[in-house]
């Protein structure tokens, strides 16, 4: 396991928790996730997603409760490959 990949899912672990729900958290494991994994369609879904993402959540946007459903189901992929 990568730096990177230790850095994402402990990102990953931040959100789910709930503890670290900004847009700076969801855009830096948008950005880890994406270098990490360019040609995996499940990934590359979930980072469309949060490039979705804004705090509260509006029109067009998807929320943290969304998006932490979206990071869990990301969580038991990565640890399925």
């Amino acid at each position: 396991m990568t730096t990177d990949t230790l850095a994402c899912s402990s990102l990953i672990e931040g959100f789910i928790s709930g503890r670290e729900t900004t847009l700076a958290t969801a855009n830096r494991i948008e950005v880890l996730l994406d270098q990490a994994f360019p040609d995996d369609e499940f990934i590359q879904g979930v980072v469309v997603a949060l490039a979705r993402y804004r705090p509260g959540g509006h029109d067009y946007t998807l929320n943290e409760t969304t998006i932490r459903t979206l990071l869990l189901r990301t969580q038991r992929y990565l640890a399925s490959l």
